[in-house]
Parts: structure tokens; sequence; C-alpha cells
């Protein structure tokens, strides 16, 4: 799944699913809902009141979710969910139900994109930071056939709360892998062939600089990579994660130790890791050359190739 961030109107998306933060009532009210329901017009409202004399007479309960037409929205469907007021019991639990729920159902419509707000984040009391990550993580973690959820806040304190915990969530196994997969089997011969033909000569780095560019300034020193590394650094995949954090907390960092028996998408993470740590510091795909983390990355990527890939 691809999960993005907005800074918009959540009621201009043009999506199969807009969520609705509902309240229990299913009536209308401010903020988001009351929003929805204006752009949305009566067909919203009208089916909204029909499932109050229906199913839902007690109105929605918090957690759930359920759908109606999307009216005038550029939508097909609307999911409304009641989230939690912050300090209410299971708080956590019921906010992650609103959004498992509302992509259950979505996969119920055939949804495949979907635009969610920052549920409960408003009038509710949720402090931004938290919604964000209870949202980020239990969306990335859901078992749905949606292909992107769209995080569309209107705030940019939210917005910005809901930025840093996409980035520090970072994508499942899943995810990576299907990216993976939609790489061509032409990308995974020439990465093979590339470390297979690799020589002595190829592996050695070099490092240049250290030279007086003007009185007083020398040029820092830096690596200098053979063609054969530089192309097999630009066809590694990555993932957009905090990987900082992984390093500390995964233990086949440095060497790709264990490798093999993990899940295809730490090379990933691994490789993800050297190649952006390269940015910030000069040597680090160097050192992936030397500890063989580099031989690990594709040995691991090779082993998916040809024993995984078709499951």
């Amino acid at each position: 799944m691809k999960i993005t961030t907005v800074h918009g109107d959540i009621t201009e998306q043009h999506v199969d699913a807009v969520v609705n933060a509902a309240n229990s009532s299913l009536l209308g009210g401010g903020g988001v809902d009351g929003a929805i329901h204006r752009r949305g017009g009566k067909a919203i409202l009208d089916e909204c009141r029909a499932l109050r004399a229906s199913k839902y007479g007690r109105g929605l309960p918090t957690g759930q979710a359920v759908a109606t037409t999307a009216g005038e929205l550029p939508a097909q469907w609307v999911i409304h969910t009641v989230g939690p007021g912050y300090g209410a019991d299971d708080r956590v639990e019921l906010l992650a139900s609103c959004y498992r729920e509302s992509l259950r159902v979505a996969d119920e419509l055939g949804a495949a994109t979907v635009a969610f707000p920052a549920v409960s984040a408003g009038s509710y009391g949720w402090p931004a930071e938290e919604a964000a990550r209870v949202a980020v993580e239990t969306v990335w973690a859901a078992d749905t056939k949606v292909a992107e959820a769209r995080f569309v806040l209107f705030d940019e304190t939210v917005l910005r709360a809901f930025q840093d915990a996409v980035r520090k969530a970072g994508p499942t196994d899943a995810a990576i892998t299907a990216d993976l997969a939609a790489l061509p089997d032409a990308h995974w011969r020439r990465l093979f062939a590339r470390m297979d033909g690799l020589t002595n000569a190829d592996r050695e780095v070099k490092w240049g600089g250290g030279n007086e560019v003007k009185p007083g300034v020398t040029q820092l020193p830096y690596p200098v990579y053979s063609d054969a590394i530089q192309e097999i650094r630009g066809m590694l995949p990555i993932a957009v994660f905090d990987w900082p954090k992984w390093i500390q907390d995964n233990p086949v960092f440095p060497e790709g130790s264990g490798l093999d028996e993990r899940p295809v998408a730490d090379a990933v993470r691994l490789a993800t890791t050297y190649l952006r740590g390269e940015r910030f510091s000069d040597g680090a795909i160097q050192q992936a050359i030397e500890n063989g983390a580099l031989r690990a990355i594709v040995a691991r990527l090779r082993k998916w190739s040809e024993q995984e890939k078709l499951g």
C-alpha cells in the first residue's frame, strides 16, 4: 500500500472513498463532518438517516465504520467512522479500530484509493503526534486491498505530525516486497551479473580530495568508487523509513549477519541504511564492501528473486 500525506481539503479529493470523522448520530456536525455533509449535499444525509432508522438506531458506535454515497463530492463513497475522545478507556485501540474498520469497509466497496482525515485530532482533543502515530501504524499494518491511503490534513501542524509519523513508521515488509516485485526481471539479472563480475580492482576504493583549493581552504577527502560499484549502488532498492533508528534496533546491522534468514525487506532496509548513510558520512559504501554487507544484501535479493518471488 502507498501512504501519502496532503495539505488540503478532504472534500476536494478525487478518490474512491473519503473517510468522515463523524459523530455517532451520523447527522452531521462540525469540522470535517460538517464540511463533508455541506459539500456532499442532501444525498449523504438521506442515507445516514436511513441507517439511523434501521441498523444504527442508537447511533454508530465508536471505532466502527459504515458507508454511504458521496453525493456531490468528487468521490464515490463516504465511509463514516466515530473516533474516541482523548482520555477515554481503550482510546488507542478505539482510534486504531476507526482506521481498520474504514479499510475493511473500503475493501467491501472495492475502493482502491481512500482519503483519511486526522480522526479525533480536532475537537476530540487528541495530540497531533499521538493521533498521527496511531493512524499511520494502523494503516501500515492493515490487511487490505486498498492501494493508496491518503491522509489529507488542513492544519499545517497536524500535517507535519503525520509526515513525521510516516517517515518513522516506514513501509511494511509486504509493501517493500511488492515494490521489489514491480521491478523487471532484467533489473535483477543485471544486478546479479554485475555483482558476480566484480574484481578486486572494482572493490578497491580510492580517496580524492585533500588538496588546497584556495589559500587556507583544503578540499575534504571523499571516496571514489569504481564504475561497477557505482552501477550496483544505483540498482539497489531503497525504502523511506527512519533508518538511523533501525540501525540501533536491528541485529543484522552492520555486516548483514543472519540476513539470509530474514524477510527480503530487511535487505532493502540494510541497503537503504548504507546508501543514505553515504550522504551523511563519506565512505559508508566502502564499509559495506569491506564488512560483507553489500555481498549479504545482494545474496538475499538473489534468493528472493530465484526462490521466493513467485510465491
